[in-house]
């Protein structure tokens, strides 16, 4: 039987989720399918596509709502000749959407936030990534959807296994006693993410308790939140880092990571990888968490913008053994998602349902 070959499409040039998806895309490559990937030029994603051996075509569009004017698109379809489209992000199920349906290919379209019906109109399968979100598209009454279901989105755990002696160097440089509890904010500076509660939060920790606080980042509300730490008299007990591409020296030097978004997050992959290296999480209780952060199973939860219990919830923390289980069971949760099985329930969606919408 000859391999599945997929036009993943994605109209930008660079992806926060960038090296998760690639993971994918090779473990769908090992078993079975060929991929092609459309994106936009510049930036960093066609040049890590082709480090990995993926092939990689660029087009930048012209116009969004007039996809009959990305001529681009309708070129890739024809040299790629896919058995289907795989689309991430709005404007790419948007344009995607349209030719696929004028070149009679079917369209798959993953749902990575609670996005606008407009998009997917032409879209034939329907994607989740957390159940959120699945119940999200299931409103919004899309006339071409033939299927639709979740599939999470993914890491390679191993990728993130905890390195002891990495910790322990990355903890010396900060002057970190081994004592003392790190915990770690990371993330977007934008309003959704609620950064205002955990440094609220931090304000409410007495400071006698052996408790270095981080906040790792970058945005548009960056100057907002340092104005906000000096109003609140923590200057001294929260460190601003810049943005970092490689997450895992600073997550592994850390105990507890907070995760403090508020109902727009469609799902936690940064929550995800902080699991994964073995910290203990302290996330909202929001629709985009519910798939992997449950409460004190493998983590501990508080309401959107409540930083008194998010400040009780790291008080909890100096409990060793409450730490030890609590983070123990959220590295078993991410190795649960990880980029084996997810490729495995992709290729089964393409394997299943793409022959027969081929067939109607």
């Amino acid at each position: 039987m000859r391999q599945k070959r997929v036009l993943h499409y994605v109209d930008e040039n660079r992806l926060s989720w960038m090296l998760p998806w690639i993971q994918l895309l090779k473990e769908l490559e090992r078993l079975g399918i060929e991929n092609h990937v459309l994106c936009r030029s510049g930036g960093t994603l066609c040049a890590a596509l082709r480090a990995n051996d993926i092939k990689c075509l660029t087009y930048n569009p012209l116009a969004q709502w007039f996809p009959f004017m990305s001529r681009g698109i309708g070129r890739a379809l024809k040299v790629v000749r896919p058995d289907l489209i795989h689309t991430r992000l709005s404007s790419a199920a948007a344009l995607g959407g349209w030719w696929g349906k004028h070149r009679n290919v079917p369209v798959v379209s993953t749902f990575d936030k609670f996005a606008k019906r407009r998009y997917y109109r032409h879209s034939n399968v329907l994607i989740g990534c957390s159940s959120a979100v699945t119940a999200h598209i299931k409103t919004l009454d899309l006339p071409c959807a033939c299927f639709i279901g979740t599939i999470l989105n993914p890491i390679e755990a191993g990728h993130y296994t905890r390195d002891e002696s990495v910790r322990k160097t990355t903890r010396a440089v900060e002057n970190v006693a081994a004592e003392e509890i790190v915990v770690m904010g990371m993330g977007r500076f934008v309003g959704w993410k609620g950064w205002d509660t955990y440094l609220k939060a931090i304000a409410l920790v007495p400071e006698n308790k052996r408790f270095r606080f981080y906040l790792f980042g970058c945005g548009e509300e960056e100057k907002k939140l340092k104005q906000l730490a000096e109003r609140l008299g923590i200057v001294h007990r929260v460190k601003f880092k810049p943005f970092v591409s490689d997450v895992r020296p600073w997550l592994w030097a850390a105990d507890v990571f907070v995760f403090p978004s508020h109902a727009d997050e469609a799902f936690g992959l940064m929550l995800l990888e902080a699991m994964a290296c073995k910290t203990v999480p302290i996330a909202t209780d929001i629709p985009g968490t519910r798939d992997i952060a449950f409460k004190d199973r493998n983590a501990l939860i508080f309401g959107v913008g409540d930083a008194a219990v998010l400040s009780e919830a790291i008080l909890r923390c100096t409990d060793v053994q409450l730490r030890a289980r609590l983070s123990a069971e959220a590295v078993r949760t991410a190795e649960r998602i990880s980029v084996s099985e997810i490729a495995r329930q992709t290729r089964d969606l393409y394997e299943c349902i793409v022959p027969v919408m081929c067939r109607e």
